[in-house]
């Protein structure tokens, strides 16, 4: 445990920040394996709106697609703006190569 005044302080800022940081990784986590359950189900309109943003019949965002999960990851320096990069064009890549096979 911390003695310092200001090690005290950080350890509470790093509680904080690591509880935000896990939030959203399990956003991600669980946007990931919705989408890798609906490819493996070769179900690509599932897939379509698991990877960009759902809407209801109004037209309003319900919610937060993979892709802009991603985006809220390198927003928030949780990740590398690459690795996201990098994790968007491979689910994109999913999704064409089941749209193309269907």
């Amino acid at each position: 445990m911390p003695i310092i005044k200001s090690a005290k302080k950080q350890l509470r800022q790093n509680k904080k920040r690591k509880a935000r940081n896990d939030h959203y990784k399990g956003l991600y986590t669980e946007a990931r394996k919705a989408f890798e359950k609906a490819i493996k189900a070769s179900d690509s309109k599932t897939a379509r709106t698991i990877f960009v943003n759902q809407k209801d019949k109004e037209g309003k965002t319900t919610k937060a697609g993979l892709q802009s999960i991603i985006d809220k990851l390198v927003k928030k320096n949780i990740i590398h703006k690459n690795n996201a990069s990098r994790k968007k064009a491979k689910f994109a890549k999913m999704l064409k190569a089941l749209e193309v096979k269907s």
